[in-house]
C-alpha cells in the first residue's frame, strides 16, 4: 500500500458509488484501463485516485460516446516520454510504448526496459490521467 491509500474502498463499495457491477470493474482491469491494488487475501481495494479514474473513464464512456477500445486507444497516447522523468532519453524512441498504440505503458505485455523496476501504479504515467481534462494537455505537448 502507499501513501495514496488515505481511504480505502472494497470493490462492492466502489461499482455501487459508480453505478456499475462489480464485473464492470473486472473489465476494465483485463482491458488494461486501471491497475488494482489487492489485500493479502485477494480482495481488490481502491483508493480516492483510483474513483477519480475510474469516474474519468466513465465520463469517457457516457459523456463523450467512447467505448473501451478507444479509451484504451486514447490512454495508449500519453506521452509517457514527457510525463516520467526516467524517460527523458532518446532511448524512448525505440519503447513499444511509444512505438505501437495498443495499450497505455502500464497494460503493454512487457514492460519498457526503463520501467523494469518501477510499479506501474505508482508511476506518473498511470497517475496522470486521473483528471481527464489533463490528458488533452499532455497531447499538446508531443513535438
Amino acid at each position: 500500500m502507499t501513501s495514496l491509500d488515505n481511504h480505502i474502498y472494497p470493490i462492492g463499495v466502489v461499482a455501487k458509488m459508480l453505478d456499475v457491477s462489480v464485473q464492470t470493474l473486472h473489465l476494465y482491469e483485463r482491458k488494461g484501463l486501471i491497475l488494482t491494488r489487492k489485500t493479502e487475501t485477494g480482495y481488490r481495494i481502491f483508493n480516492e485516485k483510483d474513483i477519480e479514474r475510474l469516474k474519468c473513464i466513465r465520463r469517457f464512456i457516457e459523456e463523450e460516446g467512447l467505448n473501451l477500445q478507444g479509451i484504451k486507444k486514447l490512454m495508449a497516447m500519453l506521452p509517457c516520454w514527457i510525463i516520467n522523468e526516467n524517460c527523458k532519453s532518446d532511448d524512448y524512441k525505440t519503447c513499444p510504448a511509444y512505438t505501437e498504440l495498443t495499450a497505455p505503458c502500464w497494460a503493454l505485455p512487457e514492460k519498457p526496459s526503463v520501467c523494469q523496476e518501477t510499479d506501474c501504479y505508482i508511476c506518473p504515467v498511470y497517475q496522470s490521467p486521473v483528471d481527464c481534462k489533463k490528458i488533452k494537455g499532455y497531447l499538446h505537448q508531443i513535438k
